[in-house]
């Protein structure tokens, strides 16, 4: 048995076809024990953004606010095999490196809170390619509106 096939074989307590159903996506990134990384995103528009995701991260401003609802679309878009295939948690028992929690939580319009999460080392096997899609399409949905919050604090 393969080190992700035992996490799919974890009967799911909810499941969600798709991800036409969610209202609310958040990425929150642990590493060694420091939160490098918080985002939410709503569907009307609320966004709240902490840190680079980077294991060097310094930045612990959280910057909240709204915005329109592409970037939430865009995340979205990417969230369905992780809704279908890894809603659970699983953590590596041979875990190398410094340690490092993944969590992606759902909520769904109906108020259903969905989540995938991974405790892993940085010198493991981490969480799979769908999930890392949705960290990766968060951070890029924020990072122009992250930016130009920092910056506008840096001016005011």
């Amino acid at each position: 048995m393969g080190f992700f096939d035992r996490f799919k074989s974890k009967p799911a307590a909810t499941t969600v076809s798709s991800a036409d159903s969610v209202a609310r996506i958040m990425v929150v990134l642990e590493y060694d024990g420091d939160q490098v990384l918080f985002i939410l995103l709503a569907d009307d528009g609320t966004i709240n953004r902490m840190g680079t995701g980077t294991e060097d991260n310094r930045e612990q401003g959280l910057f909240i606010g709204v915005i329109d609802t592409a970037a939430f679309v865009t995340v979205r878009s990417v969230c369905s095999p992780v809704l279908d295939d890894w809603i659970g948690g699983y953590g590596d028992p041979d875990a190398a490196g410094k340690p490092c929690k993944l969590l992606v939580g759902f909520q769904t319009s109906a108020g259903a809170e969905l989540l995938s999460q991974w405790e892993y080392g940085t010198e493991s096997k981490g969480p799979p390619a769908e999930v890392i899609a949705v960290v990766k399409q968060a951070v890029q949905a924020t990072e122009d509106w992250y930016a130009e919050q920092k910056a506008l604090s840096a001016d005011g």
